[in-house]
């Protein structure tokens, strides 16, 4: 293995500390004004997500989409943007029974009762 010099070392160490602050500040503790703090969906596939800013995101979810009971992870694909968002929700995060409808709806296609926050 080759050893890199301190400089090198010192600088990839930073971009990486950078990389995950700023994942924890959009991701996990939801305070940039571009986070994610809900989301509505529309129709089988439209999805609209509403930023701390207060802006709605029209977009759609791409069927990559993961659901399984204890975790769903939404791809979706930005309607005003070239890249896709994804959000991580677990069960935690709503209510047991909203929780259980979006699952049931991203799933199987249940047209009753899709909007989730």
């Amino acid at each position: 293995m080759l050893t890199l010099p301190g400089f090198w070392l010192l600088v990839l160490t930073a971009a990486m500390l950078g990389s995950i602050g700023y994942g924890l500040l959009l991701y996990a503790s939801l305070s940039m004004a571009h986070s994610c703090v809900a989301f509505r969906m529309e129709g089988q596939t439209e999805i609209v997500m509403v930023l701390r800013s207060g802006r709605h995101l029209p977009g759609r979810i791409s069927p990559d989409s993961f659901v399984t009971p204890y975790l769903v992870i939404l791809n979706v694909v930005l309607s005003e943007q070239r890249r896709g968002r994804s959000l991580l929700i677990l069960p935690d995060t709503m209510g047991a029974e909203s929780f259980r409808r979006l699952r049931v709806a991203l799933k199987w296609g249940d047209k009753a009762g899709q909007s989730a926050t």
